[in-house]
Parts: C-alpha cells; sequence; structure tokens
C-alpha cells in the first residue's frame, strides 16, 4: 500500500537543528548524488532552491547534509499538525518509497556519492502557471520590510486595467520576492467597495492557478485586493527586502 507524507514542510521548522553527527559511518545504500537528489528536486525544489521561499537549498549537498536530523524529524512527522495549514497543503505528497530514500540517506550517514554525478543546481524559475495572462494586475507600490522586521502582513489593492466588464476564470499571482513571499488571499473589489475572497495562494512543488467557479465578472474601476504574508529566513536576518507582485487574471 502506497502512503504519503508531505516533505517539503520543513519551511518553517528545519532552522530548529542543523547539524547531525559528523563522525556517523556510512550505512546507506543511497547517496545525495544517484538517488536522493531526484527526489528533494520533484518534491521540494521549486522552493527549497536558491533564491526560493524554504530557508536552504536541498538541490546542492552541501547545503543539505548538515539539516540531516532536522530532515528526519520533519519526514517522520509530517502528517501531523494542523490540516489548514497552507504552507504544508501546498506540497505534493511523497511516495512510500521516496520516503524509505531519505530516512536511509539521513539516517545512514548521508553519503554524497559520485562527484564525477554531482547534478548542476537548478535555476529558480518564477512563472503563470497557466501561461501570460489576458490582464495583469500591479502592486501600485513595492513593498518595504526594514532590516528589524521578520514577518509582517500586508495589504495592497491592485487596479484592473480594463474599460469593459470582463468575465475571469482564473488568477494567478507572481511574487517579486519569492525568497520573503508565504501565502496571499486574493479578494475582489468591486467598484461599489464591496468584497468577496477569491482564494489564497501559497508555493507550490507544482504552481497552478486558482480556479473560479463560478467565473467572475469584473466591472471598469475593480481591483484586486492582496494580503500577503512576508516572513524571512534565517539568511535574511538583519536585511531589509522587498516585493513587488502581481496578480494574472484569466478571461473566459
Amino acid at each position: 500500500m502506497t502512503r504519503a507524507v508531505a516533505p517539503c514542510v520543513v519551511i518553517g521548522v528545519l532552522m530548529l537543528a542543523a547539524a547531525g553527527d559528523a563522525h556517523k559511518g556510512i550505512t546507506s545504500k543511497y547517496t545525495y548524488n544517484a538517488e536522493v537528489y531526484p527526489v528533494f528536486l520533484n518534491r521540494c525544489g521549486h522552493c527549497h532552491i536558491d533564491g526560493g521561499v524554504g530557508p536552504m537549498s536541498l538541490l546542492k549537498y552541501e547545503d543539505t547534509f548538515p539539516w540531516a536530523e532536522s530532515l528526519r524529524t520533519e519526514l517522520l512527522s509530517a502528517t501531523s499538525g494542523d490540516p489548514h495549514d497552507f504552507v504544508k497543503a501546498a506540497h505534493r505528497q511523497i511516495s512510500a518509497r521516496e520516503l524509505d530514500i531519505l530516512l536511509d540517506w539521513v539516517n545512514g550517514g548521508t553519503p554524497e556519492g559520485d562527484k564525477a554525478q554531482t547534478p548542476a543546481p537548478p535555476a529558480l524559475r518564477i512563472e503563470w502557471a497557466s501561461g501570460h495572462p489576458d490582464l495583469i494586475a500591479k502592486m501600485p507600490k513595492g513593498y518595504q520590510l526594514n532590516a528589524t522586521v521578520l514577518e509582517a502582513t500586508h495589504e495592497s489593492a491592485l487596479p484592473v486595467q480594463t474599460t469593459t466588464p470582463v468575465t475571469v476564470s482564473r488568477l494567478d499571482f507572481l511574487p517579486g520576492n519569492p525568497t520573503i513571499v508565504r501565502s496571499t488571499v486574493l479578494s475582489l473589489r468591486s467598484p461599489d467597495g464591496t468584497t468577496r475572497v477569491l482564494g489564497t495562494w501559497v508555493p507550490r512543488q507544482v504552481p497552478i492557478p486558482i480556479a473560479l467557479k463560478p467565473p467572475v465578472r469584473l466591472d471598469p474601476g475593480s481591483q484586486i485586493v492582496v494580503r500577503t504574508h512576508y516572513k524571512k529566513t534565517w539568511k535574511q536576518e538583519g536585511q531589509p527586502a522587498s516585493d513587488l507582485s502581481l496578480v494574472g487574471l484569466y478571461v473566459d
């Protein structure tokens, strides 16, 4: 029977413990280069990559193995916790075989494998999930997180540039600074001032747009309100950060 857990919920808690026993013997039959890297690439690599929202890259051996003990703890407890946690819900499920590979590796000395097989680290890709949108709403101005602030929530109203009514079937969100954007609630503010929630965006291993069922009519003068949760990683402590995100609208 296949069982599944969410492996990439390491975003918030891997900072608690960084290193295992440096002198632990190698007993794992799996190596990072041959078996472990493909699992991290396919299950966690959209967030845990240089420039991504994760606090460390899992796509480089030297960045990954110091976190072995924290990875083990998270993999064993990934199915617990708040079922409504958007960060946990955002990540794809890991198969029983993939879980076995990762646990065997972290418990078995985290061997790197043949250096000649070291995979080239991929570049971060931040793209629209459904191709280029029909309309793009932009934050009127960038949001600044000063050096002393670690976490904040900010609301911004993005004008929709249309002179005629349009019917929108999907929305997408493109973070301007993916290292600090943790989640965003998107709402529609009509010209009469009424507001309704359309959906929530979170970073995902496989990005998907927000489907609007039924589709939503937007009149000229409407705004997309984005309420964004920002949080720095430990790498960004004491540094300023800024964001200028976009919302894409797909018209029926």
